[in-house]
């Protein structure tokens, strides 16, 4: 009796779908037709909340809903992403719902009509849990059907991006739009909202045994401003959101911790008055009779007003140069209950840089993890002295916290000092940090022989199941 003929293999849908599934938001929407601009690409980027908040009223939001939220006082949030891991699929199952197969509550340009008709490219972490690996094929392509499917480390698919003019690294020939190659070298620094991970790239593939990782993030950095604002000036314990648009707003990382602490000191108000007087922005050594080097002199502009929300007529708080007057009069409001006043502010100097600093710092919270550039020296240290000096010349930063103001510049300064003098040091950030990640995807999957490697199509996992697949995404299948 004859065999039966093998089915012919199907191949990847065309139309290609990529999420960036982060712990604060979803980077997602359709790659860009193949060889588009950058800015073609990411116009094509949408970033959701991955979230379900409730707000003091009881009213429910998810996903791109939170957006339509009016008063964050009191909200409280459900998040799906703990710790880089997706560990409730319930809820983000309901996210993925209302906003990308929901024809009611999706956006026109999210919407996935036909999972059957594409293929998926969704981000995790480095060294993710094989039990939540496993969930989440599942859900993927029993639950939704997709035609194709690619689980990818996220960090990876930044090697896909165009980064030789950001380092400006000559290229002998140039590459093709429409087939794009990843980087050989690159070390990717991720500081997400739940952790920062250190992984080294080699042709976009991670060196796991060389993959470090720092339980500092966003959250952790808008939880410690938060208790600090709490002790220092207002009770904003429940105000989550509040707390971290004044991070987004007001923080820094010091290029000289001592020398800011030192200026933001309340003995020091008078000198900061003084300086700002005799114009020390303009003229750095006018004021170097007060013992600051006359190279790196203090800002006074480090202590700002920031102005809180009422909902009423200040829909989102803003910061503004401090105005001593303003503090005045508003302690003798707080010893006069008759003097009014229709905003609500607090002073803040220290708290804007010191929180960021627990990155670089660890140990000025108790912790006895490693500081950023020493994590990237231990990752560094693994790896072939050949490697190391590739890898520190081209290394990229991304995520939410690579936004904030002196972060990029201080990590390579503290990289430098650590490195050997002999290697050369460059770390640079994309244009858009937080979307960096989704744009490699979209890169990617204009590689379709690198797409043939790395996916698998909805014919292959009925034939196989959800074990060869997880091996495959693992880079075991085949060896």
């Amino acid at each position: 009796m004859p065999r039966p003929p093998k089915p012919v293999p199907q191949e990847l849908p065309s139309s290609t779908f990529v999420i960036d599934n982060g712990a604060n938001s979803l980077k997602a929407g359709f790659a860009a037709s193949v060889g588009a601009s950058h800015s073609e690409a990411l116009s094509q980027c949408e970033v959701v909340p991955n979230a379900i908040v409730r707000t003091r009223n009881k009213r429910i939001y998810v996903g791109a809903q939170v957006d339509n939220v009016e008063n964050w006082n009191e909200a409280i949030f459900r998040r799906p992403v703990e710790r880089g891991q997706l560990v409730n699929w319930e809820a983000e199952k309901e996210i993925w719902d209302q906003s990308f197969f929901q024809p009611e509550t999706a956006r026109s340009d999210l919407l996935i009509k036909d999972p059957g008709d594409t293929t998926l490219i969704l981000t995790e972490a480095p060294n993710s849990i094989a039990a939540l690996q496993k969930n989440e094929d599942e859900v993927v392509m029993e639950e939704w059907g997709f035609g194709g499917y690619a689980r990818r480390i996220g960090s990876s698919l930044n090697a896909y991006n165009d980064l030789h003019p950001l380092f400006g690294n000559t290229i002998v020939k140039p590459p093709n739009p429409q087939c794009p190659l990843p980087v050989e070298c690159l070390l990717l620094i991720d500081s997400g909202y739940s952790s920062t991970t250190v992984t080294p790239l080699y042709n976009s593939n991670p060196l796991n045994r060389a993959v470090r990782r720092i339980d500092f993030g966003g959250k952790h950095l808008t939880n410690l401003l938060k208790d600090i604002i709490s002790m220092r000036h207002l009770d904003l314990r429940q105000d989550v959101k509040i707390v971290n648009d004044v991070k987004e707003e007001v923080c820094f990382v010091s290029s000289d911790f001592k020398r800011d602490m030192e200026w933001t000191w309340k003995g020091n108000r008078k000198k900061i008055l003084r300086a700002a007087k005799k114009g020390l922005e303009s003229n750095p050594n006018s004021d170097a009779k007060d013992g600051y080097s006359d190279v790196n002199p203090p800002d006074p502009t480090i202590v700002v007003d920031y102005v809180l929300p009422d909902y009423f007529t200040i829909k989102k708080g803003f910061s503004r140069p401090h105005d001593p007057l303003a503090a005045v009069q508003k302690r003798k409001r707080g010893a006069s209950p008759s003097l009014s006043s229709s905003e609500v502010f607090m002073t803040l100097g220290n708290e804007r840089f010191t929180v960021p600093e627990i990155i670089f710092n660890p140990s000025f919270i108790g912790s006895k993890q490693a500081g950023l550039c020493e994590t990237v020296m231990q990752s560094l240290s693994v790896l072939p002295p050949a490697f190391q000096a590739s890898m520190l010349a081209n290394i990229l930063v991304v995520g939410g916290n690579a936004k904030i103001p002196g972060f990029v510049e201080r990590v390579e300064a503290g990289v430098r000092e650590l490195a050997s003098a002999e290697c050369v040091v460059r770390v640079r950030k994309m244009q858009d940090p937080v979307t960096s990640t989704w744009l490699g995807g979209v890169r990617m999957s204009w590689n379709r022989e690198a797409m043939k490697e790395v996916a698998v199509t909805r014919q292959e996992y009925q034939e196989n199941g959800s074990l060869w697949v997880g091996r495959k995404f693992a880079g075991l299948e085949g060896r």
